[in-house]
């Protein structure tokens, strides 16, 4: 009875010290991203980062469908937020720039479609370059329907976590300096791409 006992504890321990080890993936030099261990931690906060933009994205356009029929992107939210920003009219570069998006024909899309569900409408020139986006009425009463389910819903989660506050404020200032290496990175990674 007593080796079955040892027995039976040492597969829990086994199985228990199995379960601590890290996933492949988080392990320095088992992934081809994470050879260093600098390299390592720069793929668990890429991870954490792709995480959150999903799930980001993914709250955004659920939130957006509670409040509107029109089925939209967490991508198509944004460029309808930015456009009602501030209740002024704005380019298609304007956009881009708030947002930090190159990816012009994808905004093309994204700024087609809100014009098509009657959520945004053009104004000015019919350059595309000079065109402006202003939110309809509609559009007004979708974000402030949008903006009022957002306050009602995430604020009050946020402010139950201990010091959201103070980390809030360090975790901005720090996903800034993050997004300022990533375009220089990207910068170098095109100069780079031509050399033989």
């Amino acid at each position: 009875m007593l080796r079955k006992t040892q027995k039976a504890a040492a597969r829990r321990t086994g199985t228990a010290a199995r379960d601590k080890r890290p996933a492949a993936a988080e392990r320095a030099g088992s992934w081809h991203l994470a050879r260093t261990e600098t390299e390592r931690r720069l793929s668990e906060f890429e991870f954490r980062l792709e995480r959150l933009a999903q799930a980001y994205y993914r709250w955004k356009a659920a939130c957006l469908a509670a409040v509107c029929d029109v089925p939209l992107t967490g991508d198509d939210v944004a460029v309808l937020n930015v456009v009602r920003m501030g209740d002024e009219p704005k380019r298609l570069s304007e956009i881009g720039q708030l947002l930090n998006r190159v990816d012009v024909p994808n905004l093309q899309y994204a700024t087609r479609k809100l014009v098509k569900a009657g959520l945004i409408e053009t104004e000015g020139s019919s350059s595309r370059k000079e065109t402006r986006y202003r939110a309809t009425e509609r559009g007004h009463d979708v974000t402030e329907a949008y903006a009022s389910l957002r306050a009602a819903t995430l604020p009050p989660m946020l402010e139950a976590l201990d010091g959201w506050a103070d980390k809030s404020e360090a975790a901005g200032s720090h996903l800034e300096l993050v997004s300022s290496l990533y375009t220089q990175a990207a910068q170098v990674a095109i100069t780079r791409r031509h050399q033989p």
